[in-house]
């Protein structure tokens, strides 16, 4: 199965028997390390020194040895160095900025962002099914942030709504404003709510208080990205999370799908039913020794997250993340097969970054300074 062809049917792709799952990733990922090996200066001195070709990746246990990129190369001045494609054939830059404020930019070219819009939207259509209802995004707009790969990737999926509103605005969000979408929906359309985890748990935290219940409808779902760890280092526990939106808007947790990316890929995990994050059949997750990021670690055990992913023409698409997780290739209950991922933590000394983390950071420092305004009229005094 071709590219093109996985593109199409994302879903087919995912239920081939195993070894044909393997065959076909091993494939396409071959195709992609030749087209990098044969046009990109700076990776072909990467595999001349490692003394690797395109013909040595015959079967899946050869993948490791491609060359990897690691992310933290986004953040350099002179990241262009890694692109295979022309800066003039750029169509978009994709940035994400974490606590550290230094952006990752990841440019994408025409064929790549083609590819990628392709494939993130008919994965959406695998795995949630919607194509009408109403959207609530809580997220800035494109039109607010143009660049943020985390807005970039929920704005595909408005497409499918009949209605839909983005409640971030200038980095401010009123769950006030939520609930009167909400509302105003009731009885007119399926009600769903798109957003990083610590925004819809903001809402959350807002219905404990003030001890609403807003069942919402049989079919809705809650759709987040972005990390389940705030910038001040609190994790917020998913369990409780499904209990609470389960409790205050009745969403049961099969309706509650997560999903894991970062904007450095074209890889978007996304959660079936079951809560496991299928790999998408264009991409490999390799699970390497954080020691030694060149040593493949078995399914089930906990390492680095490498993305090998076929799609990028732009660049290599061939990333060492900072992320630490493991990999399932178990046979999961939805019927998929392939690789599931699980993120477990950042590296230790890699910085806690993402799209999520900054527009939370900026929203609790505009409420502090909110709070502590001193009122015109007490000035005065």
């Amino acid at each position: 199965m071709d590219v093109a062809t996985m593109l199409g049917a994302p879903g087919d792709a995912l239920r081939l028997p195993q070894q044909q799952w393997e065959t076909g990733a091993t494939e396409v990922l071959r195709q992609s390390f030749r087209y990098h090996f044969d046009r990109n200066d700076f990776f072909r001195a990467q595999c001349d020194a490692d003394g690797v070709v395109p013909d040595d990746v015959r079967s899946r246990a050869d993948l490791q040895r491609i060359p990897l990129l690691p992310v933290s190369m986004f953040k350099r001045p002179d990241a262009h160095v890694l692109m295979t494609a022309s800066l003039a054939d750029v169509e978009a830059e994709i940035r994400s900025t974490g606590t550290g404020g230094v952006p990752s930019v990841a440019r994408r070219d025409t064929t790549t962002a083609t590819r990628a819009l392709n494939g993130i939207f008919a994965s959406y259509r695998e795995f949630f099914a919607l194509s009408k209802g109403a959207g609530l995004f809580l997220s800035p707009s494109t039109a607010e942030t143009p660049e943020m790969g985390m807005v970039k990737v929920f704005n595909i999926l408005n497409g499918v709504f009949d209605d839909h509103v983005y409640l971030v605005k200038d980095y401010a969000f009123d769950p006030d404003e939520a609930m009167a979408y909400l509302k105003r929906w009731d009885g007119e359309m399926t009600r769903h709510i798109i957003g990083p985890p610590f925004l819809v748990n903001r809402l959350l935290r807002f219905l404990e208080l003030e001890e609403i219940e807003l069942k919402l409808d049989p079919e809705s779902m809650v759709i987040t990205l972005g990390g389940w760890k705030r910038y001040t280092g609190e994790s917020i526990s998913r369990d409780e999370f499904d209990g609470k939106l389960n409790r205050y808007l009745g969403v049961s947790p099969d309706r509650i799908r997560d999903m894991y990316g970062m904007i450095e890929s074209n890889m978007l995990a996304i959660e079936c039913e079951h809560h496991r994050k299928h790999v998408p059949p264009w991409c490999y997750v390799s699970i390497r020794d954080v020691s030694d990021p060149g040593k493949e670690l078995p399914a089930g055990q906990t390492g680095g997250i490498a993305i090998l992913d076929a799609l990028n023409t732009s660049y290599p698409g061939f990333l060492m993340s900072e992320d630490v997780g493991e990999v399932d290739e178990s046979p999961c209950a939805c019927g998929r097969n392939g690789q599931t991922v699980s993120f477990r933590r950042r590296r230790q000394g890699a910085e806690l970054g993402c799209c999520a983390v900054s527009i939370e950071k900026f929203i609790d420092s505009q409420e502090i300074v909110a709070e502590c305004a001193v009122p015109a009229a007490a000035a005065g005094h």
